[in-house]
Parts: C-alpha cells; structure tokens; sequence
C-alpha cells in the first residue's frame, strides 16, 4: 500500500515562494505515494496539479462568520482533505468545534486530517494515553462512517513539534497501536494513521515502520531538498 504523505506548509510561504517550490518539486518522483499538499488559501492555484487539502475550515455551510472558510466552499473548489485539530488551533478551539468540523468536512464529500498530541506537560505527568483518547472520542463522538468515507489521524506529539525532538521507531508503534484499538472500540476501520512531529530527513531512517500508514510534514515540506529525500524513503 502507498504511503500518503501530507505537506502542511502551514503560513511559511508568500506566492513567488510557492512558486520557486513549485518548480522544484517538479523533479521530484512522488509515483509511488499518495500526496497531498496542504498550502495557504492563497497558494492553491500554485499547487493545483497536486491533489489539495485545506490546513483549516469552518462547520457552517454559510453564514456571516467573518474570516472563516466553510467545507462546503472548499468542496465546491475541489479541495479533497483539509487538517483539524492541529496543534497550531487547538488553543482556539474546543472539542466541541473539532468534532463540528469533522461532521461538516465528511458530510461534504471531504476527507478530515484529525491531529491529536500530548503536550510537554502531559507527557512528563504520563497523561499521554489520556490525551490522545479523549482527543480522538470527542472529535469522533457520533460521527459513523460510510463505506465511502475515510479518516486520516495524525498523531503529532505537540513537545516534537519544531524542535527535531522525536520519538523512537517502538514509542510510535506502541501508540499507533493503542489508537487503532481505541478506533476498534468506536467501531471505526476505515482509517489510516500517520505520524508527525519534527519529521525531517535526519530522523525518518529511524522511525519508519510498517504500522505508519504515511507522515505529516511540517517545516520539511517546504524545503525541496528534505522532501526529495523523506520521499525516496517512504516508497
């Protein structure tokens, strides 16, 4: 099965940039992945060839919300994915608004990338199995899958963010193990589980595994060099 590799570039890229990492990534082989850019709104037109994800969205179809962009407009453009719950947000949003934006992106014909993490402070109270599964059953609370519906789970322990910190290849099978029974209970199967958190090529190497179902990139989806190296080693 291909790995899906997800880029979030997050808000590092003006349009000319964009463009110069464009150009590149036209060399790079990306046959054997699934890939999916998620760039500013204001760069989807640079990256149109890719298919596209949204690194936010709001619940509501229309309305006057001020700022906000709904599913159902990004749907409309042809925007596949689009992140919720990421670390980045999470400090604005509630549970509650997570789990909105989950309904609303599958009930659009989207495709959620839920990102669930324990923080510095619940990892050294070893809170982390705490975290991540209320993270994942108040973000999942009464959604129910079709057969033509899929989840994507990021799990990006929020302390490896950034810092090129990570966890060992075993500390990453053992909690995407425990995701997937806690997925088994909610009686969800239609899912794939990723991993992110400072993944940069001095690290992949060590934590490749076969449970990883693909990888969330952060800083390292913006250097053309980082990216052409992860995507060698992931196929």
């Amino acid at each position: 099965m291909k790995k899906l590799l997800i880029c979030n570039h997050k808000m590092f890229l003006t349009y000319d940039e964009a463009i110069i990492l464009k150009n590149k990534m036209n060399d790079i082989n990306f046959d054997d992945i699934n890939l999916v850019v998620c760039p500013s709104y204001l760069n989807f037109d640079v990256f149109k060839d890719y298919t596209l994800g949204a690194q936010n969205c709001f619940y509501e179809d229309k309305g006057a919300y001020t700022g906000e962009i709904s599913c159902y407009d990004l749907n409309l453009r042809k925007i596949k994915y689009s992140i919720v719950g990421h670390s980045d947000r999470r400090k604005y949003e509630t549970n509650e608004e997570i789990n909105l934006k989950v309904k609303s992106l599958l009930k659009n014909s989207m495709t959620p990338i839920l990102c669930i993490g324990e923080t510095k402070m619940d990892k050294e109270l070893r809170r982390t199995s705490e975290v991540l599964k209320k993270q994942l059953y108040s973000a999942l609370d009464g959604v129910v899958l079709d057969k033509s519906q899929e989840l994507v789970i990021a799990y990006e322990p929020v302390w490896a963010i950034g810092t090129g910190n990570n966890l060992s290849k075993e500390q990453i099978e053992d909690t995407l193990m425990y995701l997937r029974k806690l997925l088994d209970l909610k009686e969800i199967h239609n899912y794939k589980l990723l991993y992110g958190g400072s993944v940069n090529k001095s690290n992949i190497n060590f934590i490749l595994n076969d449970i990883v179902d693909g990888y969330l990139l952060g800083n390292a989806s913006i250097n053309d060099d980082e990216l052409k190296y992860i995507t060698k080693c992931i196929k």
